[in-house]
């Protein structure tokens, strides 16, 4: 085998925890929600909790990985996904599973961050959007099997089995890194301090470009958030339709996803990462828009929901990689600092709207349409408005 494909797959494995912690508790969110008779807002915390502690670590984990190395990182982050994923395996209340959640979060964003980081060590600028899109092509196998397969299993087994295979995972990738990730960082990033490292946040905060790519990865996240957090109480309360239908319309947007990043990996060196931003960020908020249009109509179906968000699913895989990309490349000093915030602001914006759609009712899928479209549109100004101010100051 390849050996820049192993290394692929390797980088796929250990950034796929993440998402895949985050997917597979979906069609379970119900089952959750009656084991311990909680209420809707408070289930939602084990989703939601978990986005914000993922976002929280990347913050630490960025600087880290510059300054202690990719290799050490990434052992430290896939422990402690493990031990979280079984402590939430055993849990007795739902107090003590939002615990594990934190904690299995808390890993799985270690890997998220230092994948980025190594591909933007051993990449040009172009070259890592093409490879971020071969790598997030595998990667979105998780959260397209994920949501079906924690259906099933969370019908059948029960929603405990769903955390045991996470552990499972978690162990594999653990015992994959031990021999198979040497250490990228640059030699330039070894006389950084810690405190040096947090202090180009404000540089990289105060750069258009930086911002518009990392707020169109958060507005874009939030997109599939929306309906992450969302559509598991709709399609059960108000569709009356069984958790594991969730899982499989859920394959659509992930599916589809999926067909975008592996379309960008392929255009992107010769159409240009910009461009490509373009007219993703276009395709996305248009279809997003259509949602609410639909259900307005009287077209009160999940398909309302899941046809166009086919569509923006692939027009996001289309953006999302080489959004990543230009984050990374601002200062390629700093591809861990830029990684680690480029995520913490993805994960925060993402979970805020995640937070929303579990709250909002669901008797009804108008609030829940017109949550979807307005993060397709802050995708869209988010990119666009900030690359203006950067066109301009560019010489």
């Amino acid at each position: 085998m390849n050996r820049g494909f192993k290394l692929i797959v390797l980088l796929a494995l250990i950034a796929g925890l993440g998402p895949m912690s985050i997917h597979v508790i979906l069609p379970a969110l119900p089952s959750i929600k009656s084991d311990f008779n909680a209420s809707n807002t408070v289930t939602q915390l084990t989703l939601t909790l978990g986005v914000i502690t993922m976002a929280v670590a990347t913050i630490g984990f960025g600087p880290a990985a510059d300054r202690f190395g990719r290799r050490p990182v990434t052992i430290c982050g896939l422990i402690l996904y493990t031990v979280g994923s079984a402590l939430c395996v055993w849990s007795p209340d739902i107090q003590l599973l939002v615990v594990g959640r934190v904690v299995q979060a808390l890993g799985g964003g270690a890997g998220i961050v230092v994948a980025r980081a190594i591909i933007r060590d051993l990449y040009n600028r172009e070259e890592t959007a093409r490879v971020l899109g071969q790598v997030m092509s595998i990667i979105v196998f998780a959260p397209i099997l994920a949501p079906v397969l924690g259906g099933f299993i969370s019908e059948i087994l029960g929603w405990h089995a769903v955390f045991m295979i996470a552990a499972a995972m978690g162990f594999i990738a653990l015992a994959a890194v031990l021999p198979g990730l040497r250490e990228t960082r640059p030699s330039t990033a070894q006389a950084q301090s810690l405190l040096q490292v947090f202090r180009a946040f404000p540089g990289l905060l105060s750069t258009p470009a930086f911002v518009a790519y990392a707020g169109y990865a958060g507005c874009g996240m939030g997109m599939f958030m929306v309906i992450a957090g969302g559509a598991p109480f709709l399609i059960v309360e108000a569709f009356d339709l069984p958790p594991s239908a969730f899982g499989l319309y859920f394959m659509l947007l992930t599916g589809s996803f999926f067909f975008g990043t592996l379309a960008s990996s392929r255009l992107t060196e010769r159409v240009g990462l910009d461009n490509m931003i373009r007219i993703g960020s276009t395709g996305a908020a248009l279809f997003s828009i259509l949602i609410p249009v639909l259900f307005l109509s009287g077209a009160h179906t999940p398909w309302s929901i899941f046809i166009p968000g086919f569509a923006m699913g692939l027009c996001h895989g289309l953006a999302m990689p080489n959004a990543q990309a230009g984050a990374v490349s601002v200062n390629p000093q700093l591809a861990g600092s830029a990684s680690g915030l480029m995520t913490f602001t993805q994960l925060s914006i993402g979970a805020g709207f995640g937070q929303i759609a579990g709250m909002i009712p669901h008797d009804s899928a108008l609030p829940l349409a017109f949550l979807i479209a307005t993060a397709g549109l802050g995708a869209f100004l988010i990119y666009n408005v900030p690359m203006i101010f950067e066109r301009r100051r560019s010489p």
